[in-house]
């Protein structure tokens, strides 16, 4: 997929004549394509095997960290990339859906870099659905697995291509039709064929990669601002809706579904506080912006620099919480935040009336005690990823008023909203340690960190043995 993908930018190249590009995009497609030739001639035996749980792992893992070495060739042609840690930091970025940037000013780069940093996120929003389905449901990581759907279900025993492709098979023409449908609703706004493509597949992957440095709000006017924060939205709902709402199951039904509910009440009452505690921010502005950070896609939508007004501490919130389980959308999660706050709420409950019993339930499927250990689990390795990313950032020589924000965005691959506020997110001047250091908390954030911490286990290292 990703050898077929770079073919776009590669033809692309090759009708504006210009060398440089196509020629860079030639050794990165031969390249890809002879990996990958070989990786499936090489796996071709094991295909009558059942996949491991730990091979899925080790798979999903390699996806976000080693897939980016042959998807940053290209990017060593860009104007504003310097070296290699530069291309594989933006090829990162881009893969994790996380939208940090070295190219401040992606005006000055020529059309296929950013198409091909375009089709790289909507890649990468794509095989996070897929992971999610094939490794995350089946294994519950985190309690993730309460969000998972008759329609997903898996064979245990089924062998590794088939666990991947089945829900590829599935999930693609659902995510292709609805990037496919806003760029037809971009397009009908006015808005330019080839930005109207780029910052609808950064939308539904939920990136937030611009065009232009001056963000949507330059151009897009107010209607196609509004269906990309749609976009946006679409691409942080889990993939049990989205392929409930692409098999036509009925919008009562998904009603039903209480953390799509808590969703959208958490970006209505972001936004209405927003609109009527800060300045200059109108409620349709602040309810597009609402989406785009909790769908940790990061667009701006107030414009203006307005967002250097806000307080970081309400700009970051969003973030942690992120959107719903089993989506493309990053941060902790809408299910694992409501199953925190009921459990906690609970736990008060028997303070006031020891004796009394108080079963939890989220979507009718009641709480078990292994559920809430594997999200407090979660919770817990995120406090530590996040205390001990700041440290190493400081020690780095980043300020704390600026590494926490930096630490927490790249955690809830959300880096793309960084550089709309007032700290150090000038990537391409980074140091390449710690450009490969933000590389790493964005892999992690993407897999869900537990899977990271499976591979610092003797059990795992007693597999590969």
């Amino acid at each position: 997929m990703l050898a077929i993908t770079m073919l776009m930018p590669l033809l692309l190249s090759i009708g504006m004549d210009n060398d440089v590009h196509a020629r860079n995009f030639t050794i990165g497609f031969f390249l890809t394509a002879f990996v990958s030739g070989a990786m499936i001639l090489v796996g071709r035996a094991a295909r009558k095997y059942p996949a491991q749980e730990i091979e899925l792992f080790l798979i999903m893992v390699l996806v976000w960290a080693a897939l980016p070495l042959l998807a940053s060739v290209p990017f060593t042609g860009a104007l504003q990339v310097f070296g290699l840690s530069d291309a594989y930091f933006e090829a990162v970025s881009a893969l994790t859906t996380s939208g940090g940037s070295v190219m401040k000013y992606p005006e000055l780069e020529v059309a296929p870099i950013l198409l091909w940093r375009a089709l790289l996120a909507w890649l990468g929003g794509l095989w996070m659905l897929i992971f999610a389905v094939a490794v995350l449901a089946p294994s519950g990581i985190g309690g993730i697995g309460l969000s998972a759907s008759p329609l997903l279900q898996l064979h245990d025993k089924a062998s590794l291509s088939w666990r991947l492709g089945q829900p590829l098979r599935l999930i693609l023409p659902i995510y292709a039709s609805l990037t496919a449908l806003g760029i037809v609703a971009v397009l009908a706004t006015g808005g330019g064929v080839f930005d109207t493509i780029c910052i609808v597949l950064s939308a539904i992957s939920s990136t937030g990669f611009v065009t232009h440095s001056d963000g949507v709000t330059a151009q897009f006017n107010l209607v196609g601002q509004l269906f990309i924060a749609i976009i946006s939205f679409a691409g942080a709902l889990s993939a049990p809706v989205l392929v409930a709402l692409g098999v036509g199951k009925r919008l009562q039904n998904l009603s039903r579904d209480s953390e799509l509910r808590v969703f959208i009440a958490l970006i209505l009452v972001y936004g209405v506080i927003s609109a009527a505690v800060l300045t200059d921010v109108g409620l349709v502005a602040a309810l597009m912006q609402a989406m785009s950070l909790f769908s940790t896609t990061g667009f701006d939508f107030v414009g203006e620099q307005a967002l250097l007004s806000w307080p970081v501490v309400w700009v970051m919130a969003p973030a942690i919480i992120g959107g719903m389980a089993l989506s493309a959308a990053g941060g902790m999660k809408v299910l694992r935040v409501l199953t925190i706050s009921k459990g906690i709420g609970n736990e008060f409950a028997h303070l006031a009336y020891p004796s009394s019993v108080h079963p939890m339930s989220i979507g009718g499927r009641r709480l078990e005690a292994k559920d809430l250990m594997a999200i407090w689990a979660y919770a817990a390795v995120f406090l530590m990823f996040l205390g001990g990313g700041i440290l190493v950032v400081g020690l780095l020589g980043v300020g704390l008023a600026d590494s926490w924000p930096l630490v927490l965005s790249a955690l809830s691959n959300n880096l793309a909203i960084t550089g709309y506020l007032d700290i150090a997110t000038q990537f391409g001047y980074m140091s390449a340690q710690l450009q490969i250091f933000l590389a790493f908390l964005m892999v992690a954030g993407r897999v869900e960190l537990l899977i990271l911490m499976v591979f610092l286990t003797p059990s795992f290292w007693r597999h590969l043995r």
